[in-house]
C-alpha cells in the first residue's frame, strides 16, 4: 500500500508537496476502504482532480519517474528527457530535485528518500518506519554509503561489514541508486532492501500513452479472471456479451520477413510460457505470442456480440470503439485490485470512456468489501464526485499557487456533510481545483 509520496523542485512542484492515503478523523463512511498497514491505516482509493495544467498528472509522472530510476542500471537509462527542476524559479536550476515515498509491504513500513539531478545522486536513504522511532537501513551522502549492520544478513561480523561497505563505496557510482544496486545484486545480504526494491518495481503506473497488452494470454490461462471479466462486460452495455481468445499454432514460415513478428517469436522461445506483446501490429488486433510445451501460439482477443437471433457473432477488436477498448484494457487492473494487493496509479482514468461506464467501474471497486489492492488516479470526470463511491478524504485537488507551483490538498480539509452534493460544489468552485477563465465578454467573444 502506498502511504505517502512527496516531491520537491521537480516538474511543477517547487516546495515540498505531499500526497497521502491516510484517513481523516472527519470522515467515517466506507469503513471497508480502510486497510491496516502495521501501526497505521491507509485508504485503498484516491481520486485527484484539477484544472488542465494544474499539475495533477505531474504527481503520477513523479511516481513513474521514481519507479523508472529504481529499475534502471544507471540514471541515464531512466530516459529523463530534460532537466526536471521547477523552471519558474531561478534558484531551481542549482537545487537538486527530491522524491520520497512511504509504503507498506511484507508487514513493514518503509520510507525511501532520494535527492538527485539528471546526472547523479546526492543523498539517498531507506528507513524502516516505526511508531516511536524510525530505523535507518542505509543512508548515502554523495558516494559515502552506510548500511546498518542489523540489516546485513551476516550480522555480527564487524570485519565483513567493514569490507563490504568499503567495496560498496568504490563500486556504486554517482549515477547509480544504492537501492537499485543492493536490491538487484545483494538481495540475500540485504533482504530488507530487496523488499523495498521489489515493491517500487511492482508499482503499476498507467499513463495515457501506455497499453495493457497481455490480456489475451491472461484471459486464456486464468479461468477465474475470465469469469470476472465476462460477468462485468454485459453490465457495461458496450454491445459485447463476452470476451474470448482465438488460439492458433503459429506458422513461422507465414510470417517470415515480418520483423516485429520474428522478434516476438524469438523472445517467446527464449522465455517459454511468457507472453510477448503484439499491440495493434497483427492485423490491427490485440495479440500475444507465447511458447507452450515447445509450440509457438498466437493468442488473439476477440469480442463476442449477440445478434437478434441470439447467436454469437465474433468481431475483431479494431471494430470496437476507443472507449470500449480502453474499458477492456482495464479488466486486468480491476481483477488485480479485487484479488491481490497490487497498487495501481492511473492517469486520466476516464479517457475515451462514457461517464456512466467509468462510474460503474469505480462503483464496483468501491463496493467490494474484500478488495485487497489500491488504486490512485487522476480524472476530470465530475460524476465520480459521489459520496456513495468515495470518502471525502479519498478525493484530492491539485491547484496552482500564485508562483505557478502545484499544491495538493484533500476534500476532507473542508467540512463536508455526508449528504452534500460534492459534484455541484466542485463545479461551482467551492473546493478549488477547477479552471478560472477570463470573462469572455471582456475578450469581445
Amino acid at each position: 500500500m502506498l502511504l505517502r509520496f512527496a516531491a520537491e523542485n521537480v516538474m511543477s512542484f517547487k516546495n515540498a508537496v505531499e500526497f497521502n492515503t491516510f484517513p481523516s478523523s472527519k470522515s467515517h463512511s466506507h469503513e471497508w476502504h480502510k486497510m491496516d498497514c502495521g501501526y497505521v491505516t491507509a485508504l485503498r482509493m484516491s481520486a485527484i482532480y484539477g484544472a488542465n495544467g494544474a499539475g495533477k498528472s505531474n504527481l503520477l509522472k513523479c511516481i513513474a519517474l521514481l519507479k523508472s530510476l529504481v529499475g534502471a542500471e544507471k540514471m541515464g537509462e531512466a530516459d529523463i528527457a530534460e532537466d526536471l527542476y521547477f523552471k519558474l524559479d531561478e534558484n531551481g536550476k542549482n537545487t537538486p530535485s527530491e522524491l520520497a515515498v512511504e509504503f507498506f509491504t511484507e508487514g513493514k513500513i518503509f520510507y525511501y528518500h532520494l535527492r538527485f539531478n539528471r546526472q547523479e545522486v546526492f543523498e539517498e536513504e531507506l528507513l524502516l518506519s516505526q511508531k516511536s522511532k524510525d530505523i535507518r537501513i542505509f543512508s548515502r551522502k554523495d558516494n559515502d554509503i552506510n548500511v546498518s549492520g542489523d540489516y546485513l544478513r551476516p550480522g555480527g561480523k564487524d570485519d565483513f561489514i567493514e569490507v563490504f561497505m568499503n567495496a560498496m563505496n568504490r563500486i556504486v557510482r554517482p549515477d547509480m541508486l544504492a537501492l537499485s544496486f543492493f536490491g538487484k545484486y545483494y538481495p540475500e545480504e540485504l533482504p530488507a532492501v530487496k523488499e523495498a526494491y521489489d515493491w517500487i518495481r511492482r508499482l503499476q503506473v498507467v499513463l495515457p500513452t501506455m497499453r495493457i497488452g497481455y490480456l489475451p494470454h491472461v484471459l486464456d490461462g486464468d479461468s477465474e479472471f475470465a469469469e470476472l471479466v465476462n460477468s462485468i462486460m454485459p453490465e457495461l452495455k458496450t454491445g459485447i456479451t463476452k470476451l474470448g481468445v482465438r488460439k492458433e499454432i503459429l506458422n513461422e514460415d507465414e510470417v517470415r520477413g515480418n520483423t516485429t513478428m520474428t522478434k516476438a517469436i524469438n523472445a517467446a522461445k527464449e522465455h517459454p510460457g511468457t507472453p510477448q506483446m503484439l499491440m495493434e501490429t497483427h492485423n490491427n488486433e490485440i495479440s500475444n505470442i507465447v511458447v507452450e510445451d515447445g509450440v509457438p501460439y498466437i493468442k488473439t482477443l476477440i469480442a463476442v456480440h449477440t445478434n437478434y437471433n441470439g447467436d454469437d457473432v465474433e468481431m475483431k477488436m479494431d471494430m470496437e470503439s476507443d472507449g470500449t477498448r480502453r474499458l477492456i484494457e482495464y479488466m486486468p487492473l480491476l481483477y488485480a485490485i479485487l484479488k491481490r494487493d497490487n497498487v495501481f496509479v492511473v492517469d486520466e482514468i476516464e479517457r475515451s470512456i462514457h461517464p456512466i461506464m467509468i462510474k460503474t467501474l469505480m462503483s464496483k471497486i468501491s463496493e467490494n468489501r474484500d478488495a485487497k489492492g489500491q488504486i490512485i488516479f487522476t480524472t476530470h470526470e465530475s460524476c465520480l464526485l459521489d459520496q456513495s463511491i468515495f470518502r471525502p478524504d479519498e478525493i484530492w485537488f491539485a491547484q496552482k499557487d500564485v508562483d505557478q507551483s502545484t499544491q495538493l490538498y484533500p476534500l476532507s480539509d473542508y467540512n463536508i456533510h455526508k449528504t452534500a452534493n460534492i459534484e455541484n460544489g466542485y463545479l461551482n468552485g467551492r473546493y478549488g481545483g477547477i479552471p478560472f477563465l477570463s470573462n469572455l465578454s471582456d475578450l469581445k467573444w
